[in-house]
């Protein structure tokens, strides 16, 4: 019974000895953990290319994510707030508040809890995102990790509300975008218009199906001298991920070119699409 006893205290210390050196044997030393906490816990990051069930971001040492949302376009579903901080031996973990973000009267963009958004409404969204920078080095400084950070993410900010990072506010702005045909009078371009060959509808994002966001959302797409269409500005903008899918749709639209002069030119048109909400009766 002794020896039972014996072995059982020796395995226990032999854990917490264990658990120690993990500490101990973290890639970013106390003093750089502190000097990242300083910089990131409270703030407010915006993830470049937003999975929005993923409760964990898998980064890897050069910068690639693992799945199939690789950093690229900004998404303001990709709002997150650090909460705290986890440091290990083989990475840095940033356990994360999911956001999600509204338009304000001032025109500025404002982050609040997804939990606030869903007002207790049934579903699998998940509130909490972890994005874990890995790492086989024994030693990774600060300065490393914020490398690490600003390849995966957009922007930091001061609070939970707080106006978004600049590109992001440049990009939403309420003031229409330049266009080179009068959305009303359809005057100003006195060559041949762009014509549809194909255009693709969205889905509804999972967010907008929760919360009932629904309607017109009017922008500005560039149409180059191949066809190729992009959206430039927005002019009416809606929210819960809706802005992401009319980016995601634009870009797989196809155009005969607009043509000046027997020659094909690029073109800045106003389109808009009607998002709808499923009948679910």
């Amino acid at each position: 019974m002794k020896r039972s006893r014996r072995l059982f205290l020796a395995l226990a210390a032999a854990l917490v000895l264990g658990g120690a050196v993990g500490v101990a044997r973290a890639a970013v030393s106390e003093a750089e953990q502190q000097s990242l906490r300083t910089q990131y816990v409270g703030k407010v990051l915006i993830i470049r290319k937003c999975a929005r069930l993923a409760s964990q971001y898998d980064v890897q040492e050069d910068g690639t994510v693992k799945g199939d949302f690789q950093p690229g376009y900004w998404s303001v579903d990709g709002a997150v707030q650090v909460k705290d901080m986890e440091f290990y031996r083989d990475r840095v973990t940033f356990k994360c508040l999911k956001l999600w973000a509204n338009i304000k009267d001032d025109g500025q963009l404002h982050f609040f809890p997804a939990a606030a958004a869903l007002k207790g409404k049934p579903g699998d969204y998940p509130q909490t995102t972890d994005i874990v920078f890995r790492t086989t080095q024994e030693s990774v400084s600060a300065a490393e990790i914020a490398t690490r950070v600003r390849k995966v993410c957009l922007g930091d900010q001061d609070s939970l509300l707080s106006t978004a990072p600049q590109p992001i506010v440049a990009f939403i702005q309420k003031v229409p975008a330049e266009v080179d045909i009068d959305p009303v009078t359809g005057l100003g371009f006195t060559g041949k218009p762009p014509k549809a060959i194909a255009q693709p509808t969205p889905n509804e994002s999972r967010e907008a199906e929760l919360v009932g966001q629904s309607g017109r959302e009017s922008f500005v797409v560039f149409v180059d001298d191949q066809g190729k269409a992009a959206v430039v500005g927005f002019t009416h903008l809606l929210q819960y991920g809706l802005e992401e899918a009319t980016l995601e749709a634009v870009k797989s639209w196809k155009f005969e070119p607009a043509t000046k002069d027997g020659k094909p030119v690029a073109i800045r048109i106003p389109m808009w699409i009607d998002y709808k909400l499923p009948d679910k009766r």
